[in-house]
């Protein structure tokens, strides 16, 4: 039989109080009901006895509701107040809710009463039942993490053949970051998870191990995730009283932390030195213990003069003493503290950092050290200035105006000053314009400069920048160009892009197109005004040359830029128009003066004009790409003509072919020579790939594989240019090289030079030890010849023995040589 309910009620009425409990009687509640009517008894009631809930009208005569409520909640916080009112409206009753009321009922609505307690009573014993849940949650939880806490090694149990494992404790699936069971199952996985190179180490002491001897040694193991731990592992063997081992033991830690540790205070020392941010230590005194070398370049101190004084020395005037009293309250409470902060310079000068100040503790938590790291953001807080008074951007098109172009013009002008590079200004006007404008009205121009707009970003980097003046009228700003004539391919592209047609919103089409003027700077000056008015004044030019083109504002770049695109749309076209051929260079052993071998050179033959320089087109089909199919054709002809050599019984052993670092970058490189190879029948072993050292360093440990790939068809390897890169030269030991190729900037003024003797010297005498052989490129006098005897080079080239010659004329040569034998 449930027991009654124990309410407590307040109500100053007495027949209320009466149809409170017939209410109740009639929903079938059994209820024992105590009245009260004032705060003494109410006092009373909730310390005499325990009860299921209040019933409390809201204006009781000598009693303030809002009191009573939180006089119930501070004495029993769970328990359920329902308010029976009639004198409130439902807007008062929401915010009373709002406050910790459960329930609200209107008097005229007694009916509500017995759902509304038993609704309150179910929600209490969810309450109860929710948090008795939780407390035993948290108490399971606290207990779990005290005994995980306490066991941070890996302990093991094993049979002596370790086919099965008898115990690992939960610590394993941290450390090797598997689940135990998957242990129990396969005992072999904690071996398998070790390291390859260190898996022998590990089963010789296994082995020791299971005749009765302990072991103490430390591994790595290749965890799930991919990372890689350090193990410290000590196991012992457990015998019976014949000394026949019956278990094994272990138990093993994960020293990773301690393995990193010197590392990574070589790091720290590192980061120390070599951050552009200034680093402060001081004790807590604030006197200075030492500083990085940023915070000399910032602050204009040397560590010297700073050392044992306290960093107020810096101080610039600009903050109140109520300020460091807050900064210092702040890290003294919080243990950090950053902001802005203006300092002053050794030489006077005021300037803000962007500030971080934190406190260093021990192991203990003590306070040991305050670290403060600033960064000088003089340069920021100008722009910010100059930014806040300005409007930036074009509200029709979304582009930058004639401000924030100013603005990033100049700085592009101080990165150039900075970088020493080179950028340019385009100014650009739209031809025929106007005549849409004209025709079709205001918005259909409108929409054209919005649909121009978005073209011309499509042509440029995120780096460069395109504004729009007004009217038609924009400005391109291109910082870090390699050769002013990049600016003409970018003007080339615009027109081209800019005089396709524009279909508009409504269905027409229109034609435009576009005119630049070029300024580069800082060639053409250093002043951002200026640079514009120059490129404007070339745009005229580029007007009266017809429209539809572009113009530098000096004359002779115009020129040169012509002249590369033209060469560069003739360069596309010659490998079809067979205008290629192939000039080889005899290459000659120093032993016996004999034609071992020849390099292939490529030379373009241009119709009316003969030969063109490789210096002219080579740099161009690298940077367009047509070095690539144009490399494929060199190799493919050089390998063709080598076979009609040896078939015809000629004396040559090796052809040197050069890869260009475009080539040498494709991924199938090897795929390629192997299909040349065998479609031409040449043998791989009479072929040389020549790669310069720049190219072969680009890629690093990527080129091994590259490399290993083409030694696996056969051919040989050659570093052309040795010895003008910067690279480490570890990497002869590490890559499949078979000779050095000495460039000839070396060999040239020897023997009046002795800086380029003693460095030829020293790569010979380095080859040789390396079993590399070595070739001198450039050899030209007689007396080069005998210097590189007398050291003992392998082959040499150069006018001294030949000069690049028509595949017919070396032929002929080799024919000789060979009747003459």
């Amino acid at each position: 039989m449930t027991a009654p309910l124990n309410l407590l009620v307040i109500e100053d009425s007495e027949t209320d109080f009466l149809l409170i409990q017939r209410q109740l009687r009639l929903h079938g509640l059994t209820a024992s009901c105590r009245r009260v009517v004032s705060c003494g008894e109410l006092n009373q009631a909730l310390e005499e006895e325990s009860w299921d809930a209040v019933l409390s009208d809201y204006s009781v005569p000598g009693l303030d509701f809002e009191a009573s409520l939180r006089l119930i909640q501070e004495r029993l916080p769970d328990l359920p107040v329902i308010l029976i009112s009639g004198s409130i409206g439902e807007e008062r009753a929401v915010e009373l809710l709002k406050q910790g009321v459960w329930d609200f009922v209107l008097k005229d609505r007694p009916g509500r009463l017995g759902p509304a307690i038993e609704r309150s009573l179910r929600e209490m014993e969810e309450r109860r039942v929710r948090h008795a849940a939780e407390m035993a949650l948290r108490e399971s939880e606290l207990r779990f993490r005290r005994m995980a806490e306490t066991i941070g090694e890996v302990f093991w149990l094993s049979s002596p053949d370790f086919r099965s494992v008898l115990y690992v404790s939960p610590a394993f699936e941290q450390v090797w970051g598997r689940p135990c069971a998957e242990l129990y199952a396969n005992p072999k996985l904690w071996l398998e998870a070790v390291h390859a190179e260190d898996s022998r180490q590990v089963l010789r002491a296994l082995e020791e191990l299971a005749h009765g001897q302990r072991y103490d040694i430390q591994y790595r193991i290749n965890r799930p995730d991919g990372t890689v731990r350090w193990i410290n592992d000590r196991s012992y063997a457990l015998c019976d009283d014949a000394g026949k081992v019956i278990l094994t033991s272990g138990v093993a830690s994960d020293i990773t932390e301690q393995r990193q540790a010197e590392e990574r205070l070589r790091q720290a020392a590192t980061v120390f030195t070599s951050t552009q941010e200034g680093v402060i230590i001081t004790d807590l005194d604030g006197n200075i213990l030492t500083v990085n070398p940023a915070f000399t370049m910032i602050t204009e101190y040397t560590e010297a003069e700073v050392s044992g004084k306290n960093p107020r020395l810096l101080q610039s005037g600009h903050h109140s003493r109520s300020f460091y009293q807050a900064m210092w309250h702040a890290i003294r409470t919080t243990g950090s503290w950053q902001g802005e902060l203006w300092n002053r310079r050794k030489g006077g000068e005021i300037y803000p950092e962007w500030l971080n100040i934190s406190t260093v503790r021990n192991e203990q938590g003590e306070a040991v050290n305050y670290v403060g790291v600033f960064t000088d953001i003089t340069h920021l807080k100008r722009s910010e200035t100059q930014l806040e008074y300005l409007a930036h951007y074009d509200p029709l098109t979304g582009l930058p105006n004639r401000l924030l172009l100013l603005s990033r013009l100049n700085h592009a002008l101080e990165r150039a000053r900075r970088d020493r590079s080179r950028g340019a200004v385009l100014f650009l006007d739209l031809d025929r314009f106007k005549n849409v404008n004209d025709s079709l009205g205001h918005a259909t121009g409108d929409e054209l400069l919005q649909l121009a707009s978005q073209r011309m970003r499509e042509c440029l980097r995120e780096t460069d920048t395109v504004a729009r003046l007004g009217g038609d009228e924009f400005v391109v700003v291109l910082e870090e160009l390699s050769d002013p004539e990049n600016a003409a391919s970018v003007a080339h592209h615009l027109i081209d892009r800019l005089s396709a047609p524009f279909v508009l919103s409504g269905g027409q089409e229109v034609y435009i197109g576009a005119s630049l003027g070029i300024g580069i700077f800082p060639d053409d000056g250093d002043d951002a005004d200026r640079l514009i008015q120059y490129a404007d004044a070339a745009l005229y030019q580029a007007k009266d040359s017809g429209r539809g083109t572009y113009h530098f504002y000096t004359e002779s770049l115009t020129t040169s830029a012509n002249e590369r695109l033209a060469l560069e749309t003739r360069l596309r076209h010659a490998l079809d128009r067979d205008e290629f051929i192939l000039h080889y260079q005899p290459l000659v052993t120093l032993t016996d003066g004999r034609i071992f071998g020849v390099e292939a050179l490529l030379r373009w033959q241009i119709p009316d004009q003969g030969l063109l320089s490789p210096n002219r087109f080579i740099p161009l089909a690298e940077e367009t790409g047509l070095i690539v199919p144009l490399g494929e054709w060199v190799l493919r002809t050089a390998c063709r003509c080598m076979k009609a050599w040896l078939d015809a019984g000629l004396p040559l052993e090796m052809l040197a072919v050069n890869l260009s670092p475009r080539q040498f970058q494709q991924g199938d490189l090897h795929e390629r020579i192997r299909a040349i190879l065998a479609e031409t029948g040449l043998p791989s072993h009479h072929l040389e790939l020549e790669i310069t050292e720049t190219a072969l360093m680009e890629d690093g440990p990527e080129n091994e594989a590259k490399l290993a790939a083409l030694k696996d068809l056969g051919v040989r390897i050659a570093i052309d240019d040795f010895g003008t890169g910067y690279s480490s030269l570890a990497y002869l030991k590490r890559f499949p090289i078979d000779k050095l190729k000495i460039d000839q900037s070396f060999m040239r003024d020897i023997p009046q030079d002795t800086s380029n003797m003693e460095i030829a010297a020293a790569i010979i005498a380095m080859a040789r030890n390396l079993n590399l052989e070595v070739l001198a490129e450039g050899v030209e006098a007689e007396a080069q010849l005998a210097f590189l005897k007398r050291h003992g080079c392998d082959v040499a080239q150069g006018y001294l023995f030949g000069r690049p010659m028509t595949a017919d004329t070396m032929q002929a040569i080799l024919e000789a040589a060979m009747a003459n034998r």
